[in-house]
């Protein structure tokens, strides 16, 4: 069963991503950076409410995942497998230090990969450690990205997940900067990187979200964030 709705799920997202608008701004960093050092790996960090479209969007490059070792973890790694990605069983919650020491190998490899961040269960919109200790031990930088549509579905679960509706606008947005973890940071450096992935996360959503609520913006980059950042909110 996990197989089909794997194979499914490939031509769902197909179909529906085909009719949609999507428009990705601060992408040269991405491409500056494979110049530099080609062949090299890069890991890329988000929340989990957009994990459907991201799937779709880094399609066929072999991108490295962790999918959780439950019942339903195997669905996402069905779905990421059909999507040409390489999905490795784990979580924060069981057998994650063994899934981030399966991931290594194929990081020094070349490949490149990431975590929903937030993943698997929540709290949504905060960071866990893991994407943090592994760009500590593989040295390769992260990238955080978010993105948002004009027009979605929002479901009910944990994380509020999003699905773009047909013939909607979407916009992708990377973040300025990479975050870059010294391979000698100790526990409470790790944790405040850990957080600040989340704030910029936090930042980036915001600028995405809001994006598409007035006609003057041309680029998401143009939303001015308040300080404080509003809490995020789950309910709308």
């Amino acid at each position: 069963m996990a197989y089909a709705f794997g194979w499914f799920s490939r031509i769902f997202s197909t179909l529906l991503f085909s009719t949609c608008r999507v428009k990705v701004f601060g992408q040269e960093i991405e491409k500056k950076y494979f110049e530099q050092y080609p062949g090299k790996g890069l890991l890329y960090a988000s929340w989990h409410r957009g994990l459907f479209f991201l799937i779709y969007f880094y399609r066929n490059l072999k991108f490295v995942v962790m999918a959780s070792a439950s019942r339903d973890g195997e669905l996402a790694a069905q779905i990421t497998r059909r999507h040409g990605w390489i999905p490795i069983r784990g979580s924060s919650s069981f057998r994650g230090s063994e899934a981030l020491r399966e991931m290594l190998p194929l990081f020094k490899k070349g490949h490149r990969g990431g975590l929903v961040v937030d993943a698997p269960q929540g709290p949504p919109y905060i960071s866990k450690m893991g994407i943090i200790l592994l760009a500590k031990r593989t040295g390769l930088p992260i990238i955080p990205a978010i993105w948002s549509a004009d027009r979605c579905w929002r479901l009910r679960s944990w994380d509020r997940t999003i699905i773009p509706k047909p013939f909607s606008r979407i916009v992708f947005l990377y973040a300025p900067e990479f975050m870059k973890i010294p391979s000698d940071a100790s526990r409470e450096e790790c944790d405040a990187y850990r957080q600040e992935l989340g704030f910029t996360l936090n930042r980036l959503m915001y600028q995405t979200d809001s994006f598409f609520k007035s006609p003057e913006y041309t680029d998401p980059r143009q939303v001015v964030i308040p300080d404080p950042l509003p809490d995020p909110d789950t309910e709308d």
